[in-house]
């Protein structure tokens, strides 16, 4: 789906609900970088990082509501909104995931629990693209000495859907490898 087009998230809930007889869980996995300082952001850029990490968010959440009655959401967030970054519209736009989490997890509690996941550096296309000394000076910062893999973060997902994670909600689950600890 295009999670910046509301017609196109609709059409995807309503197929996975006719092709799977139900929605039992919300996994909203999106995330652009810029890469930039602010001075180096322009409107358009502002407004593509806002419309991708923080606007679908919401309009994924909105749909998925149509159906999903009981079970879990999971967001992403990022340890850039935890402790700052290089590139503050990222970050900025990220640290909306924790805020929509917690009022989430206070409005539909008790039928649907409402997480978050907070990723650190990972091995995805993203970090890929990151200047490779700074990818190193974070990979030093990391207590594990390793940058997660995709399983690392599908790992947290998975345990925050499951019934093993049905007393939690409103949480940040922490994959970062100890690169921020609190």
């Amino acid at each position: 789906m295009d999670v910046q087009d509301y017609n196109s998230i609709a059409v995807a809930f309503k197929k996975a609900s006719e092709e799977l007889g139900r929605v039992d869980c919300l996994v909203h996995c999106v995330g652009v970088y810029g890469y930039k300082t602010l001075e180096q952001y322009d409107i358009p850029s502002i407004e593509e990082m806002i419309a991708t990490n923080e606007m679908a968010m919401y309009l994924v959440a909105k749909e998925a509501l149509q159906y999903l009655k009981n079970g879990s959401m999971v967001f992403i967030g990022s340890t850039a909104a935890q402790v700052g970054s290089f590139d503050p519209v990222y970050a900025g736009s990220k640290g909306a995931v924790y805020g929509f989490v917690k009022s989430m997890a206070k409005a539909l509690a008790p039928d649907i629990r409402v997480n978050c996941v907070s990723p650190g550096v990972t091995d995805t296309d993203m970090t890929r693209a990151m200047n490779q000394e700074r990818l190193q000076q974070l990979k030093d910062m990391i207590l594990l000495k390793k940058i997660a893999t995709p399983s690392d973060i599908a790992n947290g997902i998975y345990f925050l859907a499951s019934d093993e994670a049905g007393h939690i909600t409103g949480a940040s689950l922490d994959v970062n490898g100890g690169y921020v600890l609190r």
